[in-house]
């Protein structure tokens, strides 16, 4: 009799406190709906630190939890970890003392959308996150000239889910506005708050549209399907013994 193949164990770290029990079964249903049955999907929120992740600051005050939590997964069951924002919070850092790939949506997102067309748009929460997503569009060195607009829809990350109707109408009409004004090929969704919206968005404005709750899940699992993971002359594993998870040198 053929053994069953074991089940691909990934985490969604969500870099928010203070989520209910209910929250995160809510969030893991929907997130194994993205996933292949062969995946098998694990959610957590970290214990301190922001609500929500509109700045750099508050990216920097949900670091050292996220970090802390990566460093326990050595020893777990876990195969792979998605940091469950799209800006990517302390990324390269969690690559460092992680065994197992970690997946940035934000940078995920971005590199597909410039695969699936010459020029995209962003769509995210507020006016005051333009900026800090298109310095992270420069930080991760992708062309800028190919980025057509950034724009928000006027709603913050903890109120997206509050009526996903109005979020999505919201979407919608910025979303007309990139491709018809600033012919945008293609559109990344800048926030997990947006997920499960795209597939709907991209019917109907005609381009498509990158959501990145199940493009990270999807890469995720190519990832563990194809390669072995990140290269570690780009990502040295730093040593445990050097005392980095108590904060020494």
């Amino acid at each position: 009799m053929k053994k069953e193949k074991e089940k691909f164990q990934l985490l969604v770290l969500i870099p928010n406190s203070g989520m209910s029990g209910e929250e995160l079964k809510d969030r893991k249903e929907m997130l194994q709906a993205f996933a292949s049955d062969s995946t098998e999907i694990w959610v957590e929120c970290i214990p301190g630190g922001p609500k929500s992740i509109e700045s750099e600051y508050e990216e920097a005050a949900a670091g050292r939890y996220i970090l802390e939590r990566i460093g326990k997964i050595p020893g777990e069951r876990f195969q792979s970890v998605i940091i469950y924002c799209s800006s990517d919070p302390a990324l390269s850092a969690a690559r460092e003392i992680s065994p197992v790939p970690v997946i940035g949506p934000g940078h995920a997102s971005l590199m597909i959308a410039q695969d699936l067309g010459d020029q995209y748009s962003v769509l995210t929460v507020l006016e005051e996150t333009v900026a800090l997503f298109e310095r992270k569009i420069r930080q991760f060195q992708f062309d800028p000239t190919r980025c057509r607009s950034v724009r928000s829809i006027g709603i913050p990350v903890s109120d997206l889910r509050v009526d996903l109707e109005r979020t999505y109408q919201a979407l919608l009409e910025a979303g007309k506005i990139c491709v018809g004004k600033d012919r945008a090929h293609c559109i990344v969704l800048a926030c997990l708050g947006m997920a499960g919206l795209g597939e709907r968005l991209q019917k109907d404005l005609g381009v498509p549209v990158l959501d990145p709750a199940p493009v990270s899940i999807r890469y995720a699992e190519l990832l563990h399907n194809a390669v072995s993971g990140y290269s570690r002359v780009s990502y040295p594993q730093l040593k445990r013994e050097r005392g980095i998870e108590n904060g020494k040198e």
